[in-house]
């Protein structure tokens, strides 16, 4: 029996639709197997979905389990794949059957007793299926909703054209396929997130003396330029770097969505803020590798530059010649980073601020 479900995989901060389809054939050498480029993480799911489905009162079939991610030739990432695989595994051995998994998209990752974790990228995953749903053909049925890990749920929210489902569990979402429950999408709440968030644990006003250092980086600010700081290790310069954020506008809410998808798709969302609503301050080390700081990967992943998006960049101590530098300047003026013959893009408007000791400005 075929089972067919709508989930999405992440590509750089973007959401790309992907086809789960489940074939369960009994009567065959009883295996799972997984096509469509999956990851190490989604194949070794086999193991979660098969303890998950039995630690919450369901029957692992014992048959032969073929599982197919298309489109085949879109590499898939993250064990976002656990609930919609399970869900088609269970769809396909015949023990429960739904309509409206031609309704919701379904993301999210289990634990071994059937339990929810939180999505990577539920941001992102929520503005493809609100687009996905918009630009829907006239014969095509359009998505209702996306279903989601509870812890997820908030995040997803923002985005208001389309229900999220939050599930804390694989018996809720089953039951929820089912019609046996009735789940409420979760609110939106942007207001609240911004109101409760939008504070900066220091302040630029804590700085005392420093008067021309801190004239230059209000002219910086102000006009939306990049500042050189030359002093000595311990002079103050990093120290006024990280006031910056403080002084620049508060955030947009089309700006926070846009710094928020970042941090989202690489899981560094702090628990309980669904929202970033300060510019970040991003400060890496000078070692770092020129992947690190502008970002790369197989599957592209966003670098320290596109983490500073909308915020500010301050490198200490680094050379200020050699490959890194000149692709840092062609992302701050270009405003985003494009990799791969798939060009994930990602943003990267920042301020940036170089410190340097004053040996190194010498030379």
């Amino acid at each position: 029996m075929l089972a067919r479900l709508h989930t999405f995989s992440l590509f750089g901060i973007d959401a790309v639709p992907v086809d789960v389809e489940v074939d369960v054939s009994a009567g065959a050498l009883p295996a799972t197997v997984l096509v469509g480029m999956p990851d190490a993480a989604i194949r070794e799911s086999t193991h979660r979905v098969a303890r998950a489905m039995v630690n919450s009162g369901f029957n692992r079939p014992n048959d032969r389990i073929v599982v197919n991610l298309a489109p085949a030739e879109l590499p898939k990432q993250a064990a976002t794949f656990d609930l919609p695989i399970t869900l088609g595994i269970l769809a396909g051995s015949g023990q429960f059957s739904s309509d409206r998994l031609r309704d919701y998209a379904v993301v999210g990752e289990l634990s071994l007793e059937g339990f929810t974790r939180p999505a990577r990228g539920a941001l992102s995953i929520a503005m493809a299926a609100a687009r996905q749903a918009r630009q829907a053909a006239p014969s095509d049925r359009p998505l209702k909703g996306v279903v989601v890990p509870a812890a997820s749920a908030t995040e997803a929210a923002v985005v208001e054209d389309i229900e999220v489902i939050p599930v804390t569990s694989l018996t809720e979402a089953v039951q929820f396929f089912a019609g046996d429950l009735h789940i409420p999408p979760a609110p939106p709440r942007v207001t609240e997130w911004f109101d409760r968030f939008a504070a900066y644990d220091i302040d630029f006003a804590d700085v005392r003396g420093q008067e021309a250092a801190k004239r230059a980086v209000c002219v910086a600010a102000a006009g939306g330029h990049n500042c050189l700081m030359v002093g000595p290790p311990g002079g103050g310069k990093t120290m006024l770097a990280k006031r910056i954020p403080t002084i620049l506008p508060q955030l947009s809410a089309a700006e926070s969505i846009e710094t928020t998808r970042i941090y989202s798709a690489l899981g560094l969302m702090q628990p309980g803020q669904p929202l970033l609503a300060t510019r970040p301050f991003r400060a890496p080390h000078h070692t770092i590798s020129e992947a690190g700081l502008i970002g790369g990967r197989s599957v592209p992943m966003p670098g320290e530059i596109s983490l500073a998006h909308n915020g500010v960049l301050c490198r200490s101590n680094t050379s200020y010649q050699g490959a890194a530098t000149h692709f840092v300047k062609n992302h701050v003026f270009s405003g985003c980073e494009k990799y791969g013959h798939r060009w994930a893009a990602f943003h990267s408007r920042i301020g940036q601020v170089l410190a340097s000791p004053i040996q190194a400005a010498a030379a």
